[in-house]
Order: C-alpha cells, then structure tokens, then sequence
C-alpha cells in the first residue's frame, strides 16, 4: 500500500495535503484518485466509508466513496476535470459523519468488552464479524443457554460508558496481539503489524477502523435485541443514542 493512512495514528484528524499519485475514470464527472497520504477512512470491518471534499488550484471534487480497492486506497470522485498525477490537494472529511461512524463502531466493541465482563466472551461467543452502519449488530459464533438477556448486556455496555474509560493504539505483530488479546478476530492479516487497541483496565483487541479516545465520547447505547442463528450464532443489534 502507497498511501499512508493517516486515520490509524489519528481518527481526529480531520485535514490533509496530499500529493495524487494515480487518477483513472470511472464514468462521467466519476473518478478514483490515489494520494500519498489520506485522513478518509475507506469502508470496511462494518464500518461505513467516510466522505467529503478534495480541493486544489481553484477547483475541487466531492469525495462520495473510499474503499481498499487492488491493495490500496482509493478516493472516489465526483467533479468534470480531476486532478492531474502530482498535483498537491487539501482533503477534509465529513467530520460529523466520521464521528457518528466513530460513535457506532466504539459501541460495537463496548458491547464486546460489555460481554467480557459478563463472562460469556470470547468463550462460548467468539466474535466473528459487526455492521457499524445503519443496522448495526455485532454477531457472534456460539449460544448460551439461557439466552442473553438484553437489558443485562445494554446496562453493562453503559456501565462501561459511565466509567468514561480511555482507550490506547499502537501498532505491534499478530505474535504479539496473539499474546496480549482477549481474542482475535478470524482471518487476521499475516507478515505485517496490525493495531492493538487497549481499553483501559479491561484488556486489548486487534480493530482497524476509528475508534473514539474514551468510552464516555459514545453517549449511550441501546440495545435493540439479541437473537440466535439456527442455534450456532448470536447476533447483539444496537442503537447508539
């Protein structure tokens, strides 16, 4: 990957200069542009694609859609002429629906920690995928008997927004996460680092998406239902509040 994402180090991180290294169309007024360095998030791990503006010499474009795309980022772009391979553009996120994307993705891990805490994860529900989105619900391989009560899990989820505990990055091997994880997620890239994301006094998780700095920042959460899938999977929906 060329382009340096600049939204692991900091989901705050709203501006940038970047240079364009790649333009190819898409269809008209469409474009996709690869930069050097980026703050917009592409969609994936559940987590919607952020959106906003590139602007250069008197002209600009909408950026409508960022997605990983033949091992790399890539901008999508609405405007008649985009910007020609070197030219120096400022981009600058949608910033309320980053932090609304960030809200709604920290949940889903409170929701995990908040099922930790109950003694029910990572054994017998292993996490294996979310939907950070409009829908969103984190889902589970593995039931418990009886099933899991939903007002116990949104009261523990909002216990942990209450303690207004913080949350820490850093960039480490599947080696080392696979030592210091309270579990990790299948299909977990090898041969490169990966994020560790710690919650303060709870423990540490592999996430690549933007993450809030405390649990506080999430407001509250409700949680809408728990279902299970053909008695092999549970599924926690939620709504942050």
């Amino acid at each position: 990957m060329e382009t340096k994402p600049l939204y692991l180090t900091d989901p705050y991180l709203r501006e940038m200069q970047a240079e364009v290294l790649e333009v190819l169309p898409e269809g008209p007024n469409r474009w996709r542009a690869r930069l050097d360095q980026t703050v917009f998030y592409p969609m994936g791990g559940g987590q919607p694609t952020d959106q906003g503006r590139l602007e250069w010499a008197g002209a600009g474009a909408k950026v409508y859609q960022v997605m990983l795309k033949e091992g790399d980022i890539w901008h999508y772009l609405e405007t008649p002429e985009p910007p020609a391979t070197g030219t120096m553009v400022q981009g600058a996120i949608d910033w309320n629906r980053r932090f609304q994307n960030m809200r709604v993705h920290t949940a889903g891990h409170l929701i995990d920690y908040a099922l930790y805490r109950l003694g029910v994860s990572p054994k017998p529900l292993a996490p294996t995928k979310a939907d950070h989105g409009k829908k969103s619900f984190v889902q589970y391989s593995g039931t418990v008997s009886p099933a899991l009560d939903t007002a116990a899990v949104e009261a523990e989820t909002n216990r942990l927004i209450a303690e207004n505990l913080e949350f820490s990055w850093e960039f480490t091997s599947l080696e080392q996460l696979e030592k210091d994880a309270i579990y990790l997620q299948p299909g977990l890239p090898t041969g490169k680092p990966l994020r560790k994301l710690t919650l303060a006094s709870i423990g540490s998780v592999a996430d690549g998406g933007t993450i809030l700095r405390s649990t506080g920042e999430v407001g509250a959460v409700k949680v809408t239902r728990i279902e299970e899938k053909e008695g092999a999977d549970t599924v926690v929906w939620y709504q942050v509040q």
